[in-house]
Parts: structure tokens; sequence; C-alpha cells
């Protein structure tokens, strides 16, 4: 593996987790961006997010929340069936090349992903379909991270 400096001993320290739970990615009009950060506000749940852009809000709900919520925001769009995966390890601000080298190895799964960054750690959701495909090829990654780290090539 071809690596920035210090990314190897990084990569080899990443725990895989996930919550099991379903989630929802749901885009709202710029003009709906109060209600839909306040209720994001209302029913902070990990994982959830919001993304504001120059054209959208995104918002991210667990499924069961979502569906108890979702008559709020009326005009929207939204793309279910979406499973969490989470890189377990606190992050620096100025680690180059993490993220890029995980998710090229979700795509080289054929997978498709979107990905969020909060302050320490990394996320992806992945179609719940192509979840155990996903999770797999970082699996067996971070195992040849691990053994190339301890000098088995």
């Amino acid at each position: 593996m071809d690596l920035p400096p210090g990314l190897l001993h990084v990569l080899a320290q990443t725990r895989l987790y996930t919550d099991g739970r379903e989630y929802v990615v749901v885009s709202v009009p710029l003009e709906a961006l109060y209600e839909g950060t306040a209720l994001l506000a209302k029913v902070v749940e990990p994982f959830s997010a919001a993304v504001v852009d120059k054209d959208e809000l995104t918002l991210v709900f667990p499924t069961e929340v979502w569906g108890a919520v979702r008559e709020h925001l009326p005009e929207r769009l939204e793309a279910a069936g979406y499973r969490l995966i989470t890189f377990d390890l606190p992050l620096d601000l100025g680690l180059v090349g993490y993220l890029a080298t995980l998710t090229d190895v979700v795509a080289k799964a054929g997978v498709s992903m979107l990905a969020f960054s909060a302050y320490q750690r990394d996320h992806l959701l992945v179609p719940e379909a192509d979840f155990d495909q996903a999770w797999r090829a970082l699996d067996e990654f971070i195992a040849r991270c691990q053994q190339q780290e301890r000098g088995g090539g």
C-alpha cells in the first residue's frame, strides 16, 4: 500500500461501528431551513445530521424517527434504506488521506455511499442492500493494514 506518512498506523487502529438502524436522507428547500433545523433539534438522535449548502438543507434521521415527524416538512425529497458505518476512532483534523482511502475501498467494492464527517469521526451511509459488501471490504482492508503494520507485508 502506498499511503501518506502515518496513515497506515491510523487505518490499522480503525474500528468499524454500526448501530443496526435504517436511515433516511431528506432534502428540504432552503425556504424551510428554520423548520428543518428546528425539527432536527427536537429529535436529536445519534446518528443524525444536517448539512446546509447553497441549494438545500439535507437531513439524516433514523427511519423510525423520520416516520414520526415527516409531516412537519411537507415539501421534501427523501431516500430511505441506508445503513451507517462509523470509523470509530478519534481523528486529528490535520490527517491527510484517511476518508479518501476508506471511501476508495467502498467504491472499489461497487457500493455507493454518502460521507459525513464530524469533528473527530467520519461516517458513511450505504444502501442497506450493499451494507454487508461495504462492511466486508472495509474490514478486510483494515485487517491488511494491521498485518502490514506488524511487518507482515
